[in-house]
């Protein structure tokens, strides 16, 4: 949830893509359409938000290929999104990468505020003509992750959809699963207890780390566990060993404070790239991705 400077980030990315493409390297890039797209997200609760993203659409000879929306940390876009859009590409796998606040020195008050851009950039994908409507999944990281957690609630997705589009897939990571299980248990002041007693009925997957600083280890499968049984078939979690929050950054290694750490106390989180555990959490979500689309 830390806030970095931008260039900081960009360059963290760039060198990242560096390293896996490497200089003079045929790669899937050179077989994707990359567009710089700006949009208003005509949702029900705010036809007016002006959404702005890279829409890249690999060229697999089909007239219309899934998508993924990508939802970065509150740090704003950086290379941990770019490591998933390149395999997802690879894959045959549309991707839009949003930002959701730019030009903001704080983030929101509630995630309220940018679900228009969620559920906007959904409804914008639906109606493009190369992205299957019927196809459209979603991933976020940390802050991205509680979006993408939430938008999986039926009561969220009717509030913003108005019941035009939702999501076919859902992985969330590290979306600091204390917070949903407040919800929950109705301890929330801006979404009710009511928010996951139904889904959407898309299949939800939770990525994260053991130690991970705003949990605990079994958070979030405690989180699963507590959902009503019907939405409980649709949610699955997977915990990595040893994996700090951020786990696959690249290049990540360092701490910082949050109010809302270590369950709500507050105090240090600390993040350290795992590259096992990113290389198996990218692997999983192309696979997750791909079985649900119908995509091999």
């Amino acid at each position: 949830m830390h806030v970095r400077s931008r260039y900081d980030l960009l360059l963290t990315a760039s060198a990242f893509l560096a390293c896996i493409v490497g200089p003079g390297t045929t790669s899937a890039q050179d077989k994707i359409t990359r567009d710089q797209v700006s949009f208003r997200a005509a949702t029900a609760l705010d036809p007016g938000a002006e959404v702005k993203g890279e829409l890249r659409i690999p060229e697999t000879g089909r007239d219309r290929v899934p998508a993924v929306l990508v939802l970065h940390t509150a740090a704003g876009i950086d290379a941990t999104g770019a490591s998933y859009i390149e395999v997802l590409n690879r894959a045959g796998v549309a991707t839009l990468e949003i930002e959701m606040f730019p030009n903001r020195a704080s983030l929101p008050k509630t995630t309220r505020v940018v679900m228009p851009h969620t559920f906007g950039s959904l409804l914008y994908l639906a109606s493009h003509p190369r992205i299957d409507p019927q196809r459209i999944g979603v991933i976020g990281f940390s802050y991205g992750g509680i979006l993408s957690l939430r938008a999986a609630s039926d009561e969220v997705a009717r509030e913003y959809a108005g019941g035009k589009a939702k999501f076919a897939a859902h992985i969330a990571l590290y979306p600091v699963c204390w917070i949903h299980s407040a919800i929950l248990a109705g301890k929330n002041k801006v979404y009710g207890a009511e928010t996951y007693r139904r889904v959407t009925g898309a299949p939800v997957h939770i990525l994260t780390g053991e130690w991970d600083d705003y949990d605990d280890a079994d958070t979030c499968p405690k989180f699963v566990a507590a959902l009503p049984e019907e939405a409980r078939g649709r949610v699955g979690a997977t915990v990595y060993p040893r994996a700090y929050h951020a786990f696959d950054q690249p290049g990540a290694d360092g701490q910082y404070d949050d109010i809302i750490a270590h369950k709500g106390a507050g105090g240090r989180v600390r993040r350290l790239e795992h590259p096992e555990a990113a290389k198996k959490a990218r692997r999983f979500t192309v696979e997750f991705f791909q079985t649900h689309f119908g995509v091999k």
